[in-house]
């Protein structure tokens, strides 16, 4: 195995953005956690575990607790899947196809890196595979995107018994390329148009369909200068599970 392809899913995989924004304010709700600043791309991570924690801190003053971080994820979780009862969740098209490929061949690795909640994301894994092609890094382990890729990365390697001489992250948001360009991996963007992504981002990188992207090709990512900031916080260095991360400081 030489290239690890690493998956973003909501918006890279399924069409799962909204429900899951929906089930999110729900479950914030019935928290109680009132004021709440729903520009969910505003925040500084974006990941459910960071938001959840920042919206928490507004309203009561204080960090949540274990406890109230495992409620509120039971919480997303029976949300979600009331939003998705009826129709279920739409795949973006070929995703379940191209994973299924990449699986069965000896020269890729798959993983997951989503900025969701463990028990929301098995969820949505589950008509895909329930992530069985791979390791699955979510926002229950680390609040940062980039740890998350950074976990992936390092599971998937663990598993492998080595590491990778490509690894590709697949994303639809500007935090993927964020990820992508601090942990020096290559980017393949999902997604109509390259707005997300910025005026500089090459639309040789941009699928709409899975069934367009060749993994074999080059998709490394030379942002001008600026054009990609750090992730804040950057100083807090990646620690592997099951170690507690500083991200959580």
């Amino acid at each position: 195995m030489t290239t690890l392809i690493v998956f973003d899913i909501d918006g890279t995989l399924l069409r799962s953005v909204a429900p899951h924004q929906s089930a999110f304010g729900a479950a914030l709700r019935d928290f109680g956690l009132t004021d709440v600043d729903s520009a969910w791309g505003g925040y500084t991570h974006h990941t459910d575990s960071w938001i959840f924690r920042e919206v928490f801190r507004r309203n009561t003053g204080r960090l949540p607790g274990e406890a109230e971080r495992e409620r509120f994820a039971g919480l997303l979780h029976e949300h979600f899947l009331a939003a998705v009862a009826d129709g279920g969740v739409e795949e973006i098209p070929g995703a379940a196809a191209f994973l299924r490929a990449l699986e069965a061949d000896d020269a890729y690795a798959v993983a997951f890196a989503t900025g969701g909640l463990r028990e929301v994301t098995a969820a949505k894994l589950a008509p895909l595979g329930g992530g069985s092609a791979g390791p699955v890094s979510t926002a229950s382990e680390h609040t940062f995107r980039e740890h998350l890729v950074r976990e992936a990365v390092h599971r998937a390697a663990e598993r492998a018994g080595g590491g990778f001489e490509r690894v590709v992250c697949v994303g639809d948001g500007p935090w993927d390329v964020r990820a992508a360009v601090a942990t020096g991996a290559e980017f393949i963007g999902i997604g109509p148009d390259t707005t997300p992504f910025g005026d500089w981002f090459p639309r040789t990188h941009l699928f709409g369909s899975f069934d367009e992207v060749d993994p074999a090709a080059d998709f490394t990512l030379v942002p001008p200068a600026g054009r990609v900031a750090a992730e804040p916080d950057a100083d807090k260095e990646f620690t592997a599970r099951p170690a507690p991360c500083p991200c959580w400081d």
